[in-house]
C-alpha cells in the first residue's frame, strides 16, 4: 500500500502518537534505486526544501539519484512501503576541493533526516549505527557539512545551539571530529560545522592529504 502524501499536510508539531499504529520499522543499508521507486516518500520529509509543495517527491527522486552515483549509498527506515528516514553517502561534488582525492576514498554524508513526528525515538543513530557498524568505511574518509539553513529548528524546538550540540553528539558517538576550514560553505555561517571520520586504516598518506586542504588561504 502506497501513502499519498499529496493529501497530507506536514505540521511542525505533529504528535508522536500518529505513528503509533504503524508498523514496526525496517532498516535498510544498502537501496538500490529500484527498491527506493517502491517507496513514497512521508509528507514529514522534505527539509532540505522547506517542507515546500512536493518536498518529499523531490527528496525521493534525490535518493534515487545519489544511489545510481558510483560509490553513492543510501540507508532508510521505512513503515511499510512509506520513506521515513534516510541517510546518504556521495562522491565530493565536482567542485568541491575533497574532489581531487582519490575516487571512492573519501566520501561525503550528505544528508540525514527522520520525519518530524518520529524524531527523538533514536531512529537517526540507528541508520548512523547501521552504517558504521561494519568494516564498509573503514579505509574511507567520510566528512559532512553540518549547515544551518538546512536545520529543521522549527519542528525540532531547539535553537541553533542547541541544535549544533544535538548534531555534534550523533555524529561525535560514531568517530566524527569537527575540524576547521575556509571551507566557503562552512565559513558562512560561524555554527556551521566540518565535521570528519577517518577510517581506522585509513593510509597516513590520505589523512595527510585531506588535512592539509583543510585550510587553503595560510598566510
Amino acid at each position: 500500500m502506497r501513502f499519498p502524501h499529496s493529501e497530507v499536510t506536514c505540521s511542525s508539531h505533529l504528535p508522536a502518537e500518529s505513528f503509533q499504529a504503524e508498523p514496526a520499522l525496517g532498516f535498510r543499508g544498502w537501496c538500490t534505486p529500484e527498491f527506493l521507486s517502491n517507496l513514497t516518500a512521508d509528507a514529514c520529509i522534505g527539509a532540505f526544501s522547506r517542507y515546500s509543495p512536493q518536498a518529499a517527491e523531490r527528496q525521493l527522486a534525490a535518493l534515487l539519484r545519489v544511489a545510481s552515483l558510483p560509490y553513492g549509498r543510501v540507508l532508510v527506515a521505512h513503515s511499510g512501503r512509506r520513506l521515513v528516514a534516510f541517510l546518504t553517502f556521495h562522491p565530493p561534488e565536482a567542485d568541491s576541493r575533497w574532489a581531487a582525492l582519490p575516487a571512492g576514498r573519501i566520501l561525503e554524508l550528505g544528508g540525514i533526516e527522520v520525519a518530524r513526528g518520529l524524531r527523538g525515538r533514536g531512529v537517526a543513530r540507528r541508520l548512523m549505527d547501521l552504517a558504521f557498524s561494519t568494516a564498509d568505511f573503514d579505509a574511507v574518509i567520510v566528512y559532512a557539512q553540518a549547515l544551518t539553513w538546512c536545520w529543521d529548528l522549527e519542528g525540532s524546538g531547539l535553537g541553533q545551539e542547541g541544535y549544533r550540540e544535538m548534531m555534534l553528539r550523533l555524529f561525535g558517538a560514531h568517530g566524527f571530529t569537527s575540524y576547521i576550514t575556509d571551507e566557503p560553505n562552512i565559513r558562512y555561517d560561524r555554527a556551521n560545522i566540518l565535521l570528519a571520520r577517518v577510517g581506522p586504516v585509513v593510509p597516513e598518506t590520505l589523512r595527510q592529504q585531506f588535512q592539509a586542504m583543510l585550510i587553503k588561504r595560510r598566510a
